[in-house]
């Protein structure tokens, strides 16, 4: 036999038990691009395709206690993290990377779900400050799109004098991976920001159906391209490339938005 050791990513985020998003998509993601996925499961959603009825938290000391576990036993390339949706999971996300600040970290930004469905002790503008100066000076590149970033501007939570992009910036990541809409309507722009300004523009066709979470793929995506060495800007490059692919097998499972088949062949 012959010995293969695929890179290795360490995912941390929520379970979607459809598959359609986060942990075990992830892991799929991972696979299809030739690298070993680990997972710590930072929530539970109790959801079909539709929408999502329950979010149940982890405990925090269980998933220190696991990524310190996978940490010190395997070697580990890259780590995907988010969504996060309470200050327990970016404390514990911030106490590792800050050990093991030689893996790139991809973190992928999303709205926090109301109280209806997550119960948190903290109120949602808490989180996400607390996401924002403890996960934030850490990250090597945050995954968002144009509005999600625009929604938090206008909610105060962003720096209303600035581009939302430099309120990222000034949170201490080292780049932002932002996703808009296009003068031309049938494409979306992609751009790679670093504090100097953007380092690279794409460009990717409008889907002709809704999808679920492409912005996750991607900043799946990027965390493996990462974990085999290639450099951000490439590492971006083949995950739009691999995501618009992909995007043209996904499937209706269910009555929701159609799924990515993120291991497509």
């Amino acid at each position: 036999m012959t010995a293969f050791n695929p890179p290795v990513v360490l995912v941390f985020a929520p379970l979607d038990p459809t598959g359609s998003m986060y942990l075990p998509a992830d892991a799929v993601s991972c696979a299809a691009v030739g690298c070993h996925a680990l997972s710590i499961v930072t929530a539970t959603h109790v959801q079909d395709t539709t929408h999502t009825e329950l979010i149940s938290l982890s405990s925090p000391d269980v998933m220190y206690d696991q990524m310190r576990c996978l940490l010190e036993d395997m070697s580990v390339h890259s780590i995907k993290a988010g969504p996060l949706y309470s200050i327990d999971a970016a404390s514990v996300l911030a106490q590792i990377a800050a050990d093991y600040t030689e893996l790139p970290l991809v973190l992928h930004l999303q709205s926090i779900p109301d109280e209806d469905i997550l119960s948190n002790d903290a109120e949602t503008d808490e989180i996400i400050e607390a996401i924002f100066q403890l996960v934030l000076p850490q990250t090597d590149v945050v995954v968002a799109d144009h509005t999600l970033l625009a929604q938090w501007q206008a909610d105060g939570i962003l720096t209303e004098s600035q581009s939302p992009i430099a309120s990222l910036f000034d949170y201490g990541t080292q780049a932002v991976f932002y996703t808009q809409p296009d003068s031309d309507p049938t494409q979306i722009t992609h751009q790679l920001h670093t504090p100097e300004g953007i380092a690279h523009t794409w460009h990717s066709p409008v889907q002709p159906a809704r999808l679920q979470d492409t912005e996750g793929l991607l900043s799946t995506l990027i965390s493996a391209y990462l974990a085999h060495g290639l450099d951000l800007q490439s590492a971006c490059a083949q995950a739009i490339a691999y995501t618009d692919k992909a995007a043209q097998h996904a499937f209706q499972a269910g009555m929701g938005p159609r799924i990515i088949h993120q291991a497509f062949s």
